[in-house]
């Protein structure tokens, strides 16, 4: 037989018990795993029908199975699995199996098994753990690892790149940008040893810097603008891309950044940050089809968020336990409905309803610079709160408790009656105030279903012209004297009657972001509140907020009122800190605050039912196949147990996923840095750390990384100056000849690849001239192919048209385009961009024709490439020159000559052709026209443009290098 064969083989080696073996001891992780996973788990692994052979454990493997065993650690040459591997008459992998064992693979099992089949976890399930490798190189410990490597292969670091590279190479990978003029020159001039480290610093504190690194995560996260599913509407979540922008500005620490996206409802803080980043967990796709099944899609929502929290932070694959135990890591049915049942309890329903706002949400800022104002008050307004409550009528307090007390006799009606007028004309005097009693006068219209206790819009029929206005009539009842906030929008000549008593009116210029704020003292017993809303072109709706801030004060607590709303008790002149020198501040305060929330969007965001789901494990993961008792939410145990003092809610879950004893999340973390920074992950396959996963290039480094990250206090932009400080990072990046390592495993070049579709893109515009510095807001729609839209969408679609912006919005930077899941832009999925209808870790790399055609020939492309040669006709006076400043704005350094002759061979080849054809020039150069300088000349610009596309077509935009 062929076994026969095979043992004389491995006698003749050395390798059976008992012979005189010098092979080297077989890492089970790492040699032999991926081996028996990738063809024997299938059938042999953790979802192995009963009273079939499983291999995944030892135990298993090692089990009497009537004489025999499959591995016999004891007597390894009697091991079944020796002779199955070699069988011809009965053969493992069967010989109809999709995928068969190579010798070499053969060789290696059989290996294991003589030296005893040893058993040990898959790496990636194991805490990392420091080496002891680091003290003969303690200036930057990432290069001890990769020197280690090239060593073992008789290699070297390769010579560091110049100065123009390397500077180039940090901008891109670090702000996605070529690095500024000014900051370039000052870096190649310095004579300081830590120029470069400088240069690095400055890099980091960019606000480029956060919109960079967060196109990443929004990649892994599925973030989109639309719904994703059936009409794929509008949906308002951008906030929330607005706020990891932000958080990665800020240096927000990586476990806190988690932590806030997994569970920011459930923390206890004044700042709305973790609530907006909370909307993590509202970025699935989703659905308002008529006919869907709520109950089904309520199970889909869940399954794709633990399989987006299985790919984002522990870089598992858990869609095989949707239905099934896993069939390559050790992950059952149930730890995945356990962990399901954590997302289970939201409150937003399963269906979207097709709308904008479903479920929960709360209003936040809208740009970036909305964000900075916001942060600054929201921090002012926190440290006066606390100090305020510390101190009441001048006396110390550790405890709300004098507070409660107060708003315990600030009783009002619960429930006022409300009536609104009709249009009645501006210049008439106050109408009589309407009776309770009665309905059926047709002057007035009661409004059902109103508090006016509490915080709600008044949402009318919008009354545009000044000419007309509305009333709104209350009665308020209070037990003792307080004060109310009353909001109200209305144009100039609006007025508040309090008892028919006018107390305010809306003058012209003191209209405040079309809405009037009044802080409105009333004396105890029964008031009549008449509000006149006069008509303004500017003003879409007409609105009244009318409520006291210590409602609820007296049973919630303090902590539990809003921040504006401490302010306003703060402000109150009848309130207890009336005499405190903190009053007027909070006054001033909190009306800035209102300002600046009226110019606040809605973002979508998590929130818990107060009473949770029941969570069943789903028969083959069907949403009607429950089986089973109720599951309490749980984590896999594969990786450490739940914490003890943690919640069983969403809290808990994030506090395990950045507990130190979880072994996945600060690796899955460290090696995406690593692939943004290389072009490659150290685990090349970043979605998948489990056994089906490659093994890391260089585990150790990996490790240590991993635990740099935590002791660091997972500081982001620590762990990224690490990395592009190191010396294997600074490299030449040219090919080597000495080194057989075409995919760059052992790091003995600098990185090389080409870049994503949105720096492509903002390269581009940066070079023209064109880059729009605006940050944050709604998505911003470039030019993309007419009709495109509407040939994808259902009819239904409010995404069916697409309205490309006008001025300065058409060149903002990428991170900002609009992305509609069902068709994202053409230019963004033509460079590998993914629909984020699902998580992405890793995109892909193509190179095609079609990307040519369109670099060369696609509106926006031509419209920076004529911009781009506007600036060098405006800035140089002679053709060399041009071509200098050409080379120095897209590569970072001069032309080389063949590059210069070349430019200057197209150039000549373009003034000929357009010189005998101006209407060609024209059409060439026709997108922004308007904008176009008019001493500039028409074929010149043409030809120049001409050479400009080609440019920002080649290697030298496109590659990092």
């Amino acid at each position: 037989m062929r076994y026969t064969t095979f043992i004389a083989t491995l006698i003749a080696s050395g390798l059976l018990v008992g012979s005189s073996s010098t092979a080297s001891e077989l890492d089970f992780s790492r040699d032999v795993l991926p081996i028996l996973s990738d063809k024997c788990f299938a059938c042999h692994g953790p979802d192995t029908d009963d009273g079939l052979l499983r291999l995944d454990t030892a135990d298993f493997a090692y089990e009497d199975l009537g004489g025999y065993r499959a591995v016999d650690p004891d007597t390894p040459n009697d091991s079944e699995l020796l002779q199955r591997i070699q069988s011809n008459d009965d053969p493992m992998p069967p010989v109809d199996a999709d995928k068969q064992l190579t010798d070499k693979e053969r060789e290696t099992l059989a290996e294991w098994v003589l030296q005893g089949g040893s058993y040990g976890v898959h790496w990636a399930f194991v805490p990392p753990t420091a080496s002891g490798r680091l003290d003969k190189h303690e200036e930057c410990s990432v290069d001890v690892f990769i020197e280690q490597q090239l060593n073992e292969h008789n290699l070297e670091f390769a010579p560091e790149a110049d100065r123009r590279t390397l500077a180039r190479r940090a901008a891109l990978v670090l702000t996605g940008l070529p690095p500024e003029s000014n900051q370039l020159e000052k870096y190649l001039t310095s004579d300081k040893d830590n120029a470069f480290e400088e240069f690095v610093d400055q890099l980091l504190a960019s606000p480029r810097f956060g919109e960079h690194q967060a196109r990443f995560w929004l990649d892994a996260v599925r973030y989109g603008d639309t719904h994703g599913l059936h009409l794929d509407n509008r949906r308002g979540i951008y906030p929330y891309r607005d706020w990891v922008i932000k958080a990665f500005n800020d240096n927000l620490p990586l476990d806190q950044f988690i932590q806030w996206q997994l569970a920011g409802d459930m923390v206890e803080t004044d700042s709305i940050e973790p609530l907006v980043a909370s909307g993590f967990v509202r970025l699935n796709p989703s659905t308002g089809e008529g006919g869907a099944i709520e109950e089904e899609f309520q199970a889909k929502n869940s399954f794709d968020r633990v399989e987006t929290l299985g790919t984002v932070f522990l870089g598992l694959t858990l869609t095989c336990s949707r239905c099934h135990n896993h069939k390559y890591d050790p992950i059952s049915q149930q730890e995945y409905y356990e962990l399901l049942a954590f997302f289970n309890n939201t409150a937003e329903p399963a269906l979207d309803g097709n709308s904008y706002t479903y479920g929960t949400t709360v209003e936040a800022p809208s740009n970036q610079q909305q964000w900075q104002h916001w942060t600054k008050l929201e921090r002012e307004a926190i440290r006066l709160t606390e100090s305020a409550r510390q101190t009441v009528r001048g006396e110390e307090t550790d405890s709300p408790d004098r507070l409660m007390e107060f708003a315990s006799g600030r009783k009002t009606d619960s429930a006022p009656v409300c009536f609104v007028s009709d249009a009645i004309r501006s210049d008439a005097g106050p109408p009589a105030f309407p009776s309770q009693s009665s309905t059926s006068d047709t002057e007035w219209k009661k409004l059902e279903n109103w508090n006016g206790k509490v915080d709600e819009s008044i949402e009318l029929l919008a009354h545009r012209k000044p000419d007309w206005s509305r009333w709104i009539a209350f009665k308020v009842d209070c037990d003792s004297p307080q004060t109310f906030v009353l909001s109200y929008s209305g144009g100039s000549g609006s007025d508040v009657f309090l008892d028919n008593e006018q107390v305010a009116q809306t003058r012209a210029d003191e209209l405040i972001d079309d809405r009037e704020l009044l802080l409105l003292s009333v004396s105890a017993g029964t008031h009549e509140v008449m509000v006149k809303l006069v008509g303004d072109e500017t003003i879409s709706r007409t609105e009244l907020s009318w409520h006291s801030p210590w409602a609820g004060v007296s049973t919630a607590g303090w902590k539990h009122a809003s921040l504006e709303n401490r302010l306003w008790m703060i402000a109150d002149p009848n309130g207890p800190f009336n005499e405190t020198h903190f009053a007027q501040t909070a006054h001033s305060m909190a009306r800035a605050i209102h300002r600046l929330r009226k110019q606040f969007t809605t973002t979508l965001v998590a929130k818990e039912l107060p009473t949770p789901r029941n969570t069943h494990i789903l028969r083959r993961g069907e949403y009607d196949l429950p089986i089973g008792d109720p599951l309490q939410p749980g984590v896999l145990s594969v990786l450490n147990g739940f914490p003890d003092a943690a919640p069983r809610n969403r809290l808990g879950l994030a506090q395990w996923m950045t507990s130190p004893d979880n072994p996945l999340p600060s690796r899955v973390l460290v090696n995406r840095m690593w692939q943004r920074v290389f072009g490659a992950a150290l685990v090349r396959t970043p979605e998948d750390f489990g056994v089906q996963g490659e093994y890391p290039t260089h585990p150790d480094l990996l490790d240590w990384l991993a635990i740099e990250l935590q002791q660091s206090g997972w500081d982001f932009k620590h762990m990224m100056r690490l990395l592009v400080t190191s010396q294997t990072f600074r490299q030449d990046s040219t090919w080597r000849d000495d080194a057989n390592d075409p995919e760059n495993r052992l790091f003995a070049r600098g990185p090389a690849f080409r870049l994503d579709a949105e720096v492509i893109r903002d390269i581009g515009l940066w070079a023209s001239g064109l880059l729009d510095p605006t940050m944050g807001g709604e998505g911003i729609k470039p030019y993309q192919p007419e009709g495109m839209w509407k040939a994808l969408a259902h009819p239904a679609s409010n995404t069916r048209h697409y309205e490309p912006d006008q001025g300065q919005r058409l060149y903002r930077r990428s991170i900002y385009v609009y992305w509609k899941r069902t068709s994202p832009h053409p230019m963004m999925t033509l460079f590998d961009a993914p629909d984020r209808e699902s998580s992405c870790v890793r995109r892909s790399r193509t190179n095609t024709a079609l990307q040519s055609l369109a670099m060369l020939n696609e509106s926006q492309r031509m419209d920076m490439a004529r911009a781009l040669a506007g600036r060098l006709l405006s800035t140089c006076d002679h053709d060399e020159a041009r071509v200098q400043l050409l080379f120095e704005i897209v590569a970072a350094r001069p032309p080389l000559k063949n590059e210069s002759d070349t430019c200057m061979e197209l150039l000549d080849q373009m003034r000929k052709r357009y010189q005998t054809d101006q209407g060609a020039a024209a059409a060439l150069i026709k997108v922004r026209t308007d904008d176009q300088p008019s001493e500039l000349n028409l074929v010149e610009t043409a030809a120049w443009t001409q050479v400009t596309s080609v440019v920002l077509a080649s290697d030298l935009a496109v590659m990092l290098y």
